[in-house]
């Protein structure tokens, strides 16, 4: 036991040396992205740039008949309308002369529109670098970065093929990513383009860190009990100050940070099957419950004019379904809307309790029960912490034996799904990992608060770390040397 004792506290002291850096990075940047996240291209401005939609009926006279998809919208000043059916597809204009080539100067005109500045110069990428390294941007390749002579440092990144914005950065948001959401999420090209690699990564890394973890709770109780038994009081064992900090911090720490080190693990991973099976369905995704494509053209009643009409700032019409509701989907810069167009007028979509309970029914087996309600408050699944998650929502439970919950908006058919695993995951992952709980629900500020002083707290304690680590280490090197040179 005395042996087994000693090996724990090596392994702490090695292991705990290394990962207490990592977890010092990782509790710095973590209060950087409460604030600041990865950059995103606003797609806001993005529709914004775009030109809206003319007032003139696009569509051609005729449609090919069995379409599966139909879209309007415009680029390059010409109104484009997108159609497929199951063996063909094509691009036609509102005037009927040819689609437009893209070209660099497509590309060009395309980035200006973001930056109001000289173009510094341009690279044309063949692989992905720091800012478009996910999975998505590989079809888009080559992709030209437009660097522009301003105060900002404005990068835009336009695809060559389709003239596509991507990605705009600036002086600003790369710095903050650089100080929080790259080092956190170890989102490094060379880690984060390989979403299997990654995964694997942060695996490590987080076994890594519960091994320091549990090491040093082991060795904290074992170290306090001893004394205990010499002095018969439960007292802090250490003399020096930043032993008796660092013993104090982890007791009251370490609980914590073994659950942020499991909560990691769950990062891009779903909960074992072993730990929780699942016996149906994984995922229940949109397509999935109400089904892909779109009705027979007829059933669309409701004209082109007419949502102009009532939405001149419309910047794409995609036509679809939810169900058997013919939908008329309205993207605008800053909102989007769904439309039944069997009616004449623009009316907003309404699902019925009876329509979504029936397509439940369908998706899952009309043999298994289920129970359902309008839910105007959230519970402890469906929540939001800033309050944005839309409600009400229909709340529908299968009683079968992954307990499965649908939360369903009415307003669109969107969806939230929950199973025993999918719970599971939300708890050792979301819960435990971003504090996101059912009892900051509308108390924004209150999380952020907590977010703070764990996240200080955890600073404080790593840095105590730290220290030691580096004191345990100039004491192994001196002692290698005594050795070396006897």
């Amino acid at each position: 036991m005395a042996n087994f004792n000693k090996i724990v506290l090596s392994v702490h002291r090695i292991s705990g040396t290394v990962i207490a850096v990592f977890f010092l990075m990782w509790f710095f940047t973590g209060l950087i992205l409460l604030y600041h996240d990865f950059p995103r291209l606003d797609r806001g401005k993005a529709l914004e740039l775009a030109s809206a939609l003319p007032k003139t009926n696009p569509l051609p006279d005729s449609l090919p008949s069995g379409l599966k998809a139909l879209s309007i919208g415009s680029f390059q000043d010409q109104t484009l309308v997108e159609w497929s059916t199951r063996d063909d597809s094509g691009i036609v204009t509102s005037d009927g002369e040819p689609v437009k080539e893209v070209t660099f100067k497509t590309a060009e005109t395309e980035a200006l529109k973001w930056v109001d500045a000289p173009i510094a110069h341009v690279d044309t990428l063949h692989e992905r670098d720091q800012w478009i390294m996910y999975s998505r941007y590989l079809d888009e390749l080559p992709i030209y970065k437009f660097y522009f002579d301003d105060p900002a440092g404005s990068q835009v990144y336009v695809a060559s093929r389709s003239g596509e914005v991507l990605m705009y950065t600036d002086r600003k948001s790369r710095t903050w990513a650089w100080m929080g959401a790259i080092p956190h999420k170890l989102y490094f090209p060379a880690i984060r383009s390989d979403v299997d690699r990654w995964k694997v990564w942060l695996l490590v890394g987080s076994s890594l860190c519960l091994i320091a973890s549990l090491s040093g709770l082991y060795a904290g109780l074992y170290v306090w009990i001893k004394k205990r038994r010499k002095t018969g009081l439960w007292v802090n064992p250490f003399h020096r100050k930043m032993d008796r900090w660092h013993f104090a911090l982890g007791l009251i720490f370490a609980i914590p940070l073994i659950a942020w080190s499991i909560s990691g693990m769950f990062a891009m991973r779903k909960v074992p099957q072993w730990l929780v099976p699942v016996e149906g369905r994984e995922t229940v995704s949109f397509t999935k419950l109400w089904g892909r494509g779109m009705l027979p053209i007829e059933e669309y009643r409701l004209s082109y004019d007419s949502i102009i009409s009532a939405y001149p700032s419309a910047r794409n019409i995609v036509y679809g379904k939810t169900g058997d509701i013919p939908v008329c989907r309205v993207v605008m810069p800053d909102s989007t809307v769904e439309l039944d167009a069997s009616f004449a007028s623009p009316t907003k979509i309404h699902i019925s309790l009876q329509a979504a309970e029936k397509a439940v029914g369908k998706l899952f087996g009309d043999s298994l029960a289920i129970s359902s309600e309008l839910m105007t408050a959230y519970d402890n699944n469906y929540f939001s912490i800033s309050g944005r998650a839309p409600l009400p929502v229909y709340k529908i439970s299968v009683k079968n034996k992954d307990n499965a919950l649908l939360y369903i908006n009415p307003d669109d058919g969107q969806i939230s799904y929950f199973n025993n695993n999918r719970k599971a995951r939300s708890i050792l992952f979301g819960g435990i990992h971003y504090l996101n709980l059912p009892v900051f629900t509308g108390h924004p500020i209150i999380w952020k608060a907590c977010m703070w002083i764990v996240c200080l707290l955890g600073i404080v304690f790593c840095y105590t770390s730290v220290w030691l680590g580096v004191k345990y280490i100039g004491r192994l090197t001196k002692s290698i040397t005594v050795i070396i040179n006897n």
